[in-house]
């Protein structure tokens, strides 16, 4: 066979060698093909061709690869699928097979041959986890046979062998270690017999590195879990305390919480929360009071961290009966600590319903009769948090009408107070956080300005525990929260069959929440905020970070109020918390960096290198899930900074947004189209943008062209720029222009005698652009009714609204003169 270059015809003679089942000849031509091939679909299907040949000569690496290649184009590619799931299948990998099979039966629901290796698949993957999990029985039995006084030698030699090839997997090393295999093989070399020995020595050596980590986790569970948890039970007031700082249990708390977020399975999780149940009870005693506040406080310290087994833990029989008889102690330090338990663990609604029967009566009872006031401030919040406990739900009020504006009174008259230590000011925006959730509450701490100030200064103190409270506080007041949305119907089927309904409060309607967002930010709370973000992690964590994220996102909701934010460093604030948090705390914190980036001058409100940062956070919204907000909002961000310099282009295009971009050129909401071109506009200065229209095989060109020809005035101007760029820089695009659609020369020509000077001038651009690209066509402009406009255009007299025009109209005559397609005028 001659060597051949044309890739379809080396596909065609590749089918006819697959077909003959001569495999070898057929991925011969099929990798030549490959070589030749520009298009991507051809490649595409050449790829599925070369993966069927690999499955016949049991190459299922190779198999798997090129079947890949082929759904990277065409993610639907059902053929290709298949065929990696076969290849998958040898290769032992069931569950990714399972996962293309599934694909595949979705596709095409009636297949039988998808169903049945489906069904196959299936029943294999659960016997490989029903072998998996019996792996536990398994090491037992060999540990009883390795101990049995009348076990035979070669049963013996057999289990010990057997746990050897087990440790040399993960899964095996870790269900050796987890069936308490380690003091098992440390017994077998006490008993002193070499065979023994040596099998556990060889066991413990296939173990290694994963002995090690299983090793050094039951270390910190079992013996480092109680270390920590008796530091969170420290109480400064109490003799024989270790040494603490403000921020020790709060730490200790975080610490608890990160262990806990690290254990793997459930066991794991049943084997902590039980540690801490039984240290809890083991320093119960009614003989020494000293040892059960201590107990309180290491469930305080819990309820700070891993809530979930604080929560369970309190939940435990005498656990709560003793909070609420600690706060009738005649001790300070009981109260104290009593009272502290009782707020942090009266956060879910259906804890707080058991406070407010058993426990309000003593609360009140500490606030009036106290005359310490770390006991009375802390009394009132545990007053706030219960009052609070049906969130914004108007219905849902615990207090009777009037009672929370009166406890948000006393806070913040303790929050104004200077005389106060912060660790004291700072139990009264605890308060506040959680009585904030009343809409009438909310406008009282509007009002007074004195009270927000104060908390503001209050976030630059190096307590920095504070910051949480903060920032609950102001997601309460500028309404950020995630609200549930109202049906109607839905509402009316709840009254019908007697279910709550939620009701909003009067002072929570639109106006309301816009008065109170631009006296907060009189106030100052974005330099607050950007105090805020500068924290260390362990405080400042995700969930915070969120907050704060929709703290400024209600801020910038109002155009008028951007320049104050960037002014007072918001909008690098807000790059940190769109690239670091929870994922809706990102993408909140990035749609408030586009409203910014959309409306401001980039270089100022992200000045040097942040520029750059703000580009990744733009583009996650350019995503079918964000909402037409979000989309529109952050293509006008990536066009302002696509304006800027050609380092910002090529990273928007790094980020790989220019797919996204093209996209929403043609969806169907005018202004996020409208927004998508004038980005794609300030992008075709790129070559690799206009390498996109140069390429064959797609119509974006033609979309372009055709988007010039639409009715709306700004989406004209933005794709009439855009093609007039492309035709300057390749001229070869503007020779393509009359190969794509027929309607080119009329879309052209309307430009050209558009009302709006700017679309005029950038139709006459284009003109030129084509005039200078290729004679032959050159002359086909000038055979039309093109030259009349060109004449007519260049005629008018000067006038600076239209001066470019003219200029154009003028600067394309003499193109043509220059070119010998017309001759001069003659008076």
């Amino acid at each position: 066979m001659g060597e051949i270059a044309d890739p379809v015809q080396l596909k065609d003679e590749g089918n006819k060698h697959f077909q003959a089942g001569e495999i070898d000849k057929a991925i011969e031509c099929y990798t030549k093909a490959i070589k030749f091939s520009k298009d991507k679909k051809a490649l595409a299907v050449i790829y599925r061709n070369r993966s069927a040949c690999f499955l016949k000569k049991e190459n299922y690496n190779n198999a798997v690869s090129d079947a890949t290649k082929a759904i990277d184009v065409d993610a639907a590619d059902i053929k290709a699928l298949y065929r990696r799931c076969q290849a998958l299948e040898k290769l032992g990998k069931l569950d990714m097979a399972f996962k293309d099979v599934q694909r595949c039966a979705t596709l095409e629901p009636k297949n039988k041959t998808f169903l049945e290796t489906l069904r196959r698949l299936g029943a294999e993957i659960q016997q490989k986890l029903k072998t998996t999990f019996s792996t536990d029985s398994r090491v037992q039995n060999m540990f009883d046979i390795l101990f049995a006084d009348e076990s035979d030698k070669e049963k013996q030699e057999k289990a010990a062998n057997n746990l050897i090839v087990l440790a040399r997997e993960d899964a095996g090393a870790e269900r050796i270690f987890q069936n308490n295999g380690v003091p098992l093989l440390v017994q077998l070399i006490d008993t002193g017999k070499p065979d023994m020995i040596l099998a556990a020595i060889r066991t413990l050596s296939g173990m290694g590195r994963k002995l090690f980590y299983l090793f050094f986790m039951n270390l910190l569970i079992y013996v480092g879990l109680k270390k920590i948890l008796k530091v969170c039970g420290q109480v400064p007031d109490l003799p024989d305390q270790l040494p603490l700082t403000e921020n020790t249990q709060l730490i200790a708390s975080v610490l608890l919480n990160k262990v806990y977020d690290d254990l793997r399975c459930d066991p794991e999780r049943d084997n902590f929360r039980d540690i801490c149940d039984e240290y809890i009870k083991s320093k119960f005693d009614p003989n020494d009071m000293d040892k059960n506040i201590h107990a309180i406080n290491t469930l305080s310290g819990l309820l700070q961290g891993p809530f979930d087994v604080g929560n369970v833990l309190a939940g435990r029989q005498g656990v709560m009966e003793m909070m609420v008889a600690l706060c009738g102690s005649e001790r300070e330090v009981d109260q104290l600590v009593a009272v502290e338990a009782l707020i942090h663990a009266s956060t879910k609604t259906s804890k707080a319903s058991f406070f407010i029967s058993n426990g309000v009566t003593l609360l009140k009872d500490m606030y009036k009769k106290t005359k310490n006031e770390k006991i009375k401030i802390r009394a009132l919040v545990g007053l706030c948090k219960l009052g609070s406990a049906g969130g914004d739900d108007y219905s849902m009020r615990q207090f009777a009408e009037g009672s929370t504006e009166k406890l948000a009174k006393q806070c913040r008259k303790w929050l104004c107070n200077p005389t106060l230590d912060v660790r004291t000011r700072k139990w009264a925006v605890e308060g506040l956080a959680y009585l904030t959730n009343d809409a009438d509450v909310k406008d009282d701490f509007i009002d007074d300005e004195a009270a927000m100030r104060a908390m503001f200064e209050l976030t630059k103190s190096k307590d920095k525990t504070i910051l949480y409270a903060v920032a609950c506080t102001l997601v309460n007041c500028t309404n950020s929260y995630d609200k549930k949305e109202i049906i109607p119907e839905m509402v009316q089927l709840a009254k019908f069959s007697k279910q709550h309904v939620p009701e909003q409060h009067p002072k929570d309607k639109k106006d309301f929440i816009v008065r109170r967002v631009k006296k907060i930010l009189k106030a100052g709370v974005t330099s607050a905020l950007t105090v805020m973000v500068k924290a260390d992690n362990y405080v400042l964590t995700d969930q915070t970070k969120e907050m704060l994220a929709r703290v400024f996102l209600a801020l910038a909701d109002d155009i008028k109020d951007r320049g104050t934010i960037v002014a007072q460093g918001g909008g690098k604030a807000l790059i940190p918390l769109a690239l670091e948090g929870t994922d809706n705390g990102k993408i909140k914190a990035s749609h408030a960096l586009a409203k910014i980036a959309a409306v401001s001058n980039p270089e100022i409100a992200f000045p040097g290198e942040r520029i750059y940062e703000v580009v990744r956070p733009l583009v996650s919204l350019l995503n079918t899930e964000r909402d037409g907000l979000e989309n529109f909002e952050a293509l006008l961000g990536l066009t302002n900074l696509a304006a800027l310099n050609d380092k910002l282009r090529v990273k928007i295009l790094k980020e790989k947004a220019l797919p996204e971009i093209e996209n929403y050129m043609f969806e169907e909401h005018d202004q996020i189209r409208q927004a998508a071109t004038e980005c794609m506009c300030n992008l075709v200065c790129c070559k690799e943008v206009q390498d996109r229209y140069l390429e064959d095989g797609n119509d974006k060109l033609k979309l372009l062209i055709l988007l010039c020809g639409e009715d709306d005035v700004q989406l004209q101007r933005a794709a009439a720029g855009a093609l007039a760029m492309l035709t300057a820089a390749q001229k070869k695009l503007a020779v393509k222009i009359t190969k794509v659609t027929e309607q080119w020369l009329e879309i052209i020509q309307r430009l050209c005698i558009h009302d709006n000077p700017e679309i005029q001038h950038r139709g006459l651009v284009t003109v030129f652009n084509m005039l200078d690209a290729d004679e032959q066509l050159a002359k086909k402009l000038i055979e039309c009714e093109l030259l009349e406009i060109l004449t007519f255009v260049a005629k008018l007299e000067d006038n600076p609204k239209k001066q470019d025009a003219i200029n154009a109209a003028r600067a394309c005559l003499s193109r043509a003169l220059d070119g010998g397609l017309i001759k001069p005028f003659s008076n």
